[in-house]
């Protein structure tokens, strides 16, 4: 097989990497799970030898003998799949009041540790 000769035969369109959606299925949950997308043995009270790290995109796509680009996209599309339209409508809100309550009082907010209010 011959090595990929342009942006196309890598799978990039636009600029844009695109995983074949039977590779993301097959590996969706596999690379979510070895990620530090979610920390399941974070608790510091467990011995050393029972807490796990997450691994690097370039760490999951050695260990399964993927592309790191693949590795990348599956993750990102997992974790955005992981949250509603209201997770990101609500952090939108978060950061349009942070940067309004910024631009009305400056960094003054973060001395008195107030944080900005949120807009409904």
């Amino acid at each position: 097989m011959t090595e990929p000769s342009g942006p196309a035969d890598r799978g990039e369109f636009a600029g844009f990497h695109v995983v074949d959606p039977e590779l993301y299925a097959r590996h969706r949950d596999e690379v979510v799970r070895m990620s530090t997308s979610h920390q399941v043995d974070i608790n510091e009270f467990l011995p050393g030898d029972v807490r796990k790290r997450g691994l690097s995109d370039a760490e999951i796509a050695e260990r399964l003998g993927l592309d790191v680009r693949d590795v990348t996209e599956i993750r990102v599309v997992a974790e955005h799949d992981e949250y509603g339209i209201e997770e990101y409508e609500a952090s939108a809100r978060f950061k349009d009041a942070a940067a309004a309550s910024y631009v009305e009082r400056g960094v003054r907010n973060l001395y008195e540790g107030r944080p900005p209010p949120t807009r409904r």
